[in-house]
């Protein structure tokens, strides 16, 4: 259930708007290589509708089209501001930083060639001043492995600048940017032992500073944060009492306020439930010390919808229970992590009402940080034990259980759990790790423990490294999960994890009450692709031994996970 697909199974109102109409003008005008007519129309329809993301997409990509790549870059992290899910498209965010900055492009290209990335650790004028490239920094884990290793030596060189060096303003803002960025990744990148020395005399040099209270240079804090988060800095609370050029401000706020908001968040959490020893204490312990998923920014929210409509819309061929639920919809989100799905979950459909619950206080902190005042009444976090969760004595219209289950120590029995608090015709969706999908990271694995890589942060670290080195080949190396540290150990330093086949999953379906409605890709054009041939070859997309024959002709489909939904039994409407 992405955002796309949500978006899609809306019901479009009837009659168009003045910002449509005239988005419709300024389009026929672009079409027709009227550029400076076009340009004037979308600004109209920024006027009428500022929100409005394809106008302020279409302007960006105009005027660089015209050469004008300030103008194009101001307009692409406007874009990313009013619609965050733009950099979601890494591949896209990459090939338009390239277009509009030359000089990086060549030095991607250069590192990607082999070349050293000190050679090219460059940071131009250009390339400092550029806000999209500072918004993309600022706003997302950099997901591409030469982008990488030219930040880990742009970051290097920065370091390394003399201590006389007068830093203009855009390259200060340029050195918060990457540091935002280290943080969003938790400082997964490399660090050399020259480096490292280089960091413990710029920490003294600022912590006496402090102590002192003698100035601090904003782009030595800046740095210095690219390296460390500010927080671990003695006497940062100083830090909070000085002025600071806005970008720094950003870092601090990134790096002091908000962890501190979270803490005071954490100690006053409702505990629903025990939670368990054993594996379980084992599994808290990895997200208290990792919060997951990493992100910044929450979706702008689509027009809320109708849980059957997204059904009808997703599965359009298979038979389902309406639900019925347009007024109030009592949602469970059974793991919740930081808490990015389900407050997607929350902003999407009509009546929702969340209960979103996690083992981890840490990563239940930082959700209800970035819970919008918008969502505040309509979900609530709290920490509970999937094992214990019948005791909060209530029940749901929709569960949804992604990349949870596979991670406790009796899979199948939480499973059992969360199906008790299913009302009848209730919808699940669940999300289970492929046994098939997952022999690289079983490999990966193996290679670590070989290695006798830690899962610590510095572990981790030397682990990419090793890997990339060793075994460029692996393909789940491109996948996002392997660009920040919290996500790699989950990824293959996980303490527990459980794989999964179809057979096993369609047994448990069958004795547990529950019709099987479909499995769901997160790209629609994948999706689409699946129940063509499907439909070709004459085949039920509810058929599971048919989808365990074509999983073993193509293992990687279900690279992610095998994400499916299937409904309880109860009175047909």
């Amino acid at each position: 259930m992405n955002r796309t697909q949500r978006r899609a199974a809306q019901k479009q109102a009837p009659g168009a708007s003045p910002a449509a109409e005239l988005f419709q003008r300024a389009s026929m005008h672009h079409q027709q290589g009227d550029l400076p007519g076009a340009a004037v129309l979308y600004k109209k329809v920024l006027a009428a509708d500022p929100a409005h993301a394809p106008a302020c997409d279409r302007l960006a990509a105009l005027y660089l089209a015209q050469g004008k790549r300030d103008k194009a870059a101001a307009h692409y992290a406007e874009l990313a501001r009013m619609a965050p899910q733009t950099l979601n498209q890494f591949d896209i965010v990459l090939t338009t930083l390239k277009t509009l900055q030359p000089d990086f492009a060549a030095a991607l290209d250069a590192i990607a060639r082999g070349e050293a990335p000190a050679v090219v650790a460059r940071v131009s004028d250009a390339i400092a001043a550029d806000v999209y490239l500072r918004c993309v920094l600022e706003n997302t884990a950099v997901r591409d492995w030469a982008f990488e290793r030219w930040l880990t030596a742009v970051r290097a060189s920065l370091l390394a600048l003399d201590d006389d060096a007068k830093p203009s303003g855009d390259l200060v803002a340029f050195a918060a940017a990457l540091a935002r960025q280290c943080y969003i990744n938790e400082y997964v990148f490399a660090v050399s032992d020259g480096e490292a020395e280089r960091v413990a005399t710029l920490t003294a040099r600022v912590g006496a500073a402090l102590e002192t209270d003698a100035p601090v240079a904003p782009f030595a804090l800046a740095v210095l944060a690219a390296y460390a988060p500010l927080q671990s800095l003695p006497g940062a609370d100083k830090l909070l009492t000085r002025k600071w050029p806005s970008a720094v401000e950003a870092v601090v706020t990134q790096q002091l306020r908000e962890p501190r908001a979270e803490a005071a968040l954490r100690d006053t959490m409702p505990v629903l439930t025990p939670i368990a020893g054993g594996i379980t204490a084992a599994v808290r312990q990895q997200y208290e010390e990792h919060p997951y998923p990493r992100w910044v920014r929450l979706p702008a929210p689509p027009p809320p919808m109708v849980l059957d409509d997204l059904i009808r819309f997703q599965f359009p061929s298979q038979p389902f229970r309406p639900v019925g639920k347009t007024d109030r919809l009592d949602i469970l989100i059974a793991g919740c992590g930081t808490g990015r799905i389900a407050l997607e979950v929350a902003q999407s459909f009509a009546g929702a009402q969340v209960l979103a619950v996690d083992i981890s206080l840490s990563s239940l902190a930082a959700a209800r940080r970035k819970t919008p005042p918008a969502l505040k009444d309509a979900i609530a976090f709290a920490q509970a034990d999937i094992m214990s969760i019948g005791s909060i004595g209530r029940d749901f219209d929709f569960i949804g259980v992604g990349g949870v289950l596979h991670h406790m120590e009796d899979a199948l029995g939480g499973w059992r759990e969360l199906i008790k608090l299913m009302r009848p015709n209730a919808l699940m969706q669940v999300g289970l790790y492929s046994a098939h999908a997952r022999r690289e990271i079983n490999e990966a694995r193996k290679l670590i423990a070989e290695r006798c890589f830690p899962a610590t942060a510095d572990g981790i670290r030397r682990a990419r490294q090793d890997l990339f080195a060793r075994s460029p080949h692996f393909n789940f190396m491109t996948l996002r999960d392997f660009f920040t540290t919290s996500e790699v150990r989950d990824l293959i330093f996980h303490v527990h994890e459980r794989q999964f086949t179809i057979p096993e999953i369609a047994d448990f379906i069958a004795a547990s009450g529950l019709d099987f409605i479909g499995f769901e890709f997160s790209n629609q054009v994948v999706h689409q692709h699946h129940r063509a041939v499907f439909a070709r070859n004459g085949w039920s997309l509810t058929d599971l031994a048919r989808w365990n024959a074509y999983e073993r002709d193509n293992p990687d489909i279900f690279a992610s996970m095998y994400v499916f939904w299937v409904q309880k039994k109860g009175e047909v409407c």
